[in-house]
């Protein structure tokens, strides 16, 4: 090997190195090269031993420590640095020559295979198409066989069949095809039970026949029943109209009699139109004369407060009767909602005994009857009774329940309530993906992004969160998605360029950040990626990080270190300390740091 001495006020000199025990080193004058070589050749004696490289033969190991080796000379030797750039240029494009071309005969060598390959294949297609159609032609024939056979027994069957006359006779036959409803089996064997139930049964319909007739009415008499109080409805209305008239009336009426009374008792100093004008004038509430329409005298509003105290005693009496089911109902029709609260849902819920074990709890009830009674959209129950009610039907494993109250928008969609449907999910993991996918409908709705698209990352649809969530989340939101479903799939998609839109994270801030968060594995998974993916690719990504500062990347390199990945390590550095402004301060191969990055 040649190197290259160049110190400066002195000419240049070529000396040759070899490390052979034949060949000696000519006396080299200058301190500074002599500690150079020495330098050098520690170099590489300690890379070659680190990574085992072979002492002879072909190694891809030992042509990099060499190519770095010789890098370190190019960089030392200024005089000589062209010609040594150029000379180690063609070398490495020779060596990528022979790679090249020997990927290439390898491809050549697999296609030539395969078309040799290729008449074997065929031969056996063939062979095999001719067996398919063997068993097609067994199949048809076979086929053939059992519909003749069908049609046989078809006709047989036709033959066999009675004539309509006996059909007739036998289905005049009362045939029993089961126990009669209301008696015993031996009670149905017995004629004279029988005949008393069918008294009893002929009493029944003769008293069902005359409440047809006294009961219940056509349809038509209820059309007309509608009818007749649409027409009271509107004749009162008509009527209010009229009692509103007629109250402004009397007001008016009772103002000039007062007016006149008043005029009388002055003496009538003034005239009459004088004195009504002056009242006119001072009497201000005159002149905001409105028809005041009181409660005995609007028909919607009569005894309205004593209604309601009647539904709240009728639904205490159902709930104390036992009666759950039909309290529940009760409440979840009450007028104005004064039932429908947490007081009421406290009341169920207290209820820890009840008749029919086997049964949906009160508590359940309730807010079954509740949701049922709503409309999608319209007199939603409020965040904590619907936090309440999901709650409630997971504890029990409704979630069938829950899957129809949040498609059918019966609930008051809050963070909260998301929380609840994947809390379940965590601890039922055969229910998880539903409880996802039923958070996400909420956490979408109430405009928790960040979390709705957590939860499609926890069901594996990656891609689906970038293009729809992650373009309206920031740095902070993502970060959050990212620390609670790491993925590697998922880092890549956020630190990367996607369908012409700039990456969402940039790679340093995102491995910094997952250092401090114990995650650094994935890190540094995503920063041996990159470097793997191609030369200079790496390069490229850290100096166009605008988010991540050179300190931060050196907290990477360090981080590099210590998970045993030297060689990752060293190569940010040394793109760190290629900048303008970058220092080392510590000579040594293994204690070097970055540290300071100075921009001028």
């Amino acid at each position: 090997m040649y190197t290259c001495s160049a110190s400066r006020g002195k000419k240049p000199s070529i000396t040759t190195c070899d490390t052979s025990p034949k060949r000696t080193l000519p006396p080299i004058k200058s301190a500074s090269d002599k500690y150079f070589l020495e330098s050098l050749g520690e170099y590489i004696q300690h890379e070659m031993e680190r990574l085992m490289c072979p002492d002879e033969g072909p190694d891809e190991q030992r042509y990099i420590i060499y190519s770095s080796a010789f890098d370190k000379v190019i960089e030392y030797a200024t005089a000589y640095k062209t010609i040594l750039t150029s000379i180690k240029k063609e070398y490495d494009e020779f060596i990528c020559a022979i790679k090249k071309s020997e990927c290439d005969a390898k491809l050549a060598h697999g296609k030539l295979k395969a078309m040799v390959a290729q008449p074997t294949s065929l031969m056996y297609c063939q062979r095999r198409a001719v067996q398919l159609q063997e068993r097609i032609a067994i199949i048809q024939r076979d086929t053939a066989e059992l519909q003749a056979e069908l049609n046989r027994l078809q006709e047989s069957r036709r033959d066999k069949r009675p004539s309509l006359r006996q059909k007739a006779s036998d289905s005049k036959t009362l045939r029993p095809v089961g126990q009669i409803p209301g008696l015993t089996f031996d009670e149905s064997m017995n004629p004279a039970a029988l005949a008393k139930h069918l008294e009893y049964l002929e009493r029944k319909r003769a008293d069902l026949q005359i409440k047809r007739k006294s009961q219940y009415v056509s349809v038509s008499v209820k059309d007309d029943l509608d009818n007749k109080m649409r027409s009271a409805l509107d004749q009162r209305d008509e009527l209010a109209v009229e009692n509103e008239r007629l109250q402004l009336r009397y007001k008016k009426m009772k103002f000039l009699n007062d007016s006149l009374m008043t005029w009388e008792k002055t003496g009538k100093e003034v005239t009459l139109l004088d004195d009504m004008i002056f009242i006119l004038v001072s009497d201000t509430d005159f002149l905001g004369i409105s028809a005041v329409v009181f409660e005995e005298d609007d028909p919607s509003k009569v005894n309205e407060s004593e209604l309601l105290v009647d539904y709240i005693e009728r639904f205490i009496d159902l709930f104390e009767g036992g009666e759950y089911e039909a309290a529940a109902f009760h409440a979840a029709k009450s007028p104005h909602g004064v039932l429908r609260n947490m007081e009421t849902m406290e009341r169920f819920k207290a209820v820890t005994v009840y008749q029919g074990q086997g049964e949906l709890p009160p508590l359940l009830l309730f807010f079954q009857a509740l949701m049922i009674s709503v409309h999608a959209g319209k007199q939603l129950p409020g965040e904590t009774l619907s936090v309440e009610g999901v709650r409630c039907a997971m504890q029990l494993n409704y979630v069938e329940l829950v899957t129809h109250w949040v498609t059918q928008k019966r609930l008051t969609y809050s963070e909260a309530l998301g929380d609840v449907i994947c809390e379940h999910g965590d601890r039922k993991p055969r229910m998880a993906d539903t409880c996802l996918a039923l958070a996400h409908i909420v956490y979408k709705a109430c405009g928790v992004l960040r979390k709705a698209a957590l939860s499609m990352c926890k069901r594996g649809m990656t891609m689906c969160v970038y293009c729809s969530l992650c373009v309206c989340l920031c740095a902070g939101d993502c970060l959050f998605v990212l620390k609670g479903c790491p993925s590697l799939a998922l880092l890549q998609a956020l630190t990367q360029e996607y369908q012409g839109q700039p990456a969402v994270l940039s790679l340093g801030f995102a491995c910094h950040a997952l250092l401090n968060s114990d995650l650094e594995d994935l890190a540094l998974q995503m920063v041996e990626k990159t470097h793997s993916s191609g030369q200079g690719t790496l390069e490229k990504v850290i100096l166009d990080d605008t988010g991540c500062s050179a300190e931060n990347w050196g907290e990477i390199a360090g981080c590099c270190g210590q998970k045993n990945k030297p060689l990752l390590a060293k190569e940010i550095l040394s793109i760190l300390l290629s900048q303008s402004g970058a220092m080392r301060l510590s000579p040594g191969m293994e204690s070097s740091r970055l540290m300071q990055h100075v921009f001028m």
